[in-house]
C-alpha cells in the first residue's frame, strides 16, 4: 500500500512538472470569424464519446457566442467496445446503439451538425495514412471550421484508432482552411494518474476552459453514452471527468 502511494504521488508531481500551469481562457481568442461572419468548430474523434468526455464542456461554453457553429465527426463505428460481449450483442447492433448515443449527446450540447463516417473499429489505421488524412481534409473544408479539435500524437490512451486519426488531422491541418489545431490535454492531476496506465502522456495544456457553468449539460450528454459508461469499463473515465470546471486543451498549430 505504501508503494503505491508513493508511486501515485511522484506520478502526480512528475504530471504536474510536465505540464505546467494552462491559462484560462477560450479556444476561441483571437480567432477571425470566416467569409459568413461565422466561426466553426469541429471536433474530430475516432469514437462515440471521445468528444463528450474531453471537449463537451466548452463546445457548450463555445455556443454562447451566437457566431459560432459547432461540429462533431466520429470516424468508426465504435463496433469493437467491450460492451459488446458485457451485453451478448453483435458489433452491428453495438454500432447502432453507440450512435444513437452520440446523436442524444449532440443534442443536448446543441451541436449544429453531426457527421457520423462508417470506418470499421479499429481500422483506421490499416488505411493508407494519405487517404485518411485527405478524408480528413475535405471534412474540415466541408464544414468550414476555423478550429479543430482532436487527439494528441499519443492518442490520450494510446489506442491505435485514436493515434492514427491524430497524424491524419495533423498532415490534414496545413493544406486546409482552418486557422487553429487544438490537441485534448489534461490537468496536471488527472495527467499524473490516467496516462500512467498506457505509460504516456499528453501534450502539455496551453489553454483551460472554464465549463463550471455548463457541467449539469455536460453530465447530461455523458450520460447519454450508456453502453460505455455501465458496461466498457469507462465508469472511472466519464465519472471523474464530469468532476471538473474545466477542459484543457494544447495549441498544436497555427495559422495567421
Amino acid at each position: 500500500m505504501r508503494k503505491m502511494i508513493l508511486t501515485i504521488g511522484l506520478s502526480l508531481l512528475l504530471g504536474s512538472a510536465a505540464l505546467g500551469r494552462p491559462r484560462e481562457g477560450s479556444i476561441l481568442d483571437g480567432i477571425r470569424p470566416g467569409p459568413d461572419g461565422k466561426i466553426d468548430v469541429v471536433t474530430i474523434f475516432p469514437h462515440q464519446d471521445d468528444e463528450t468526455i474531453f471537449v463537451g464542456g466548452t463546445l457548450l461554453i463555445a455556443k454562447q457566442d451566437p457566431r459560432v457553429r459547432t461540429h462533431i465527426v466520429c470516424f468508426t463505428l465504435g463496433d469493437l467496445s467491450s460492451a459488446r460481449d458485457y451485453l451478448h450483442i453483435t458489433g452491428e447492433e453495438l454500432a447502432k446503439i453507440r450512435i444513437e448515443e452520440l446523436q442524444s449527446a449532440a443534442t443536448v450540447l446543441r451541436v449544429d451538425e453531426l457527421i457520423q463516417l462508417d470506418h470499421p473499429d479499429q481500422g483506421l489505421p490499416k488505411l493508407p495514412p494519405e487517404a485518411l488524412a485527405e478524408e480528413v481534409r475535405e471534412i474540415i473544408e466541408r464544414t468550414g471550421a476555423e478550429v479543430v479539435i482532436t487527439y494528441g500524437p499519443d492518442g490520450m490512451t494510446g489506442h491505435s484508432d485514436h493515434r492514427a486519426l491524430s497524424a491524419a488531422v495533423f498532415a490534414a491541418f496545413p493544406q486546409s482552411q482552418a486557422q487553429r489545431l487544438y490537441y485534448v490535454s489534461l490537468s496536471r492531476f488527472w495527467s499524473g494518474v490516467f496516462p500512467n496506465e498506457a505509460k504516456l502522456r499528453p501534450q502539455p495544456a496551453t489553454v483551460k476552459v472554464d465549463i463550471a457553468p455548463v457541467k449539469k449539460l455536460k453530465g447530461l450528454a455523458l450520460s447519454t453514452h450508456a453502453s460505455q459508461k455501465f458496461y466498457s469499463g469507462w465508469l472511472l473515465n466519464l465519472g471523474m471527468m464530469n468532476r471538473f470546471d474545466h477542459e484543457w486543451f494544447a495549441r498544436a498549430a497555427e495559422k495567421q
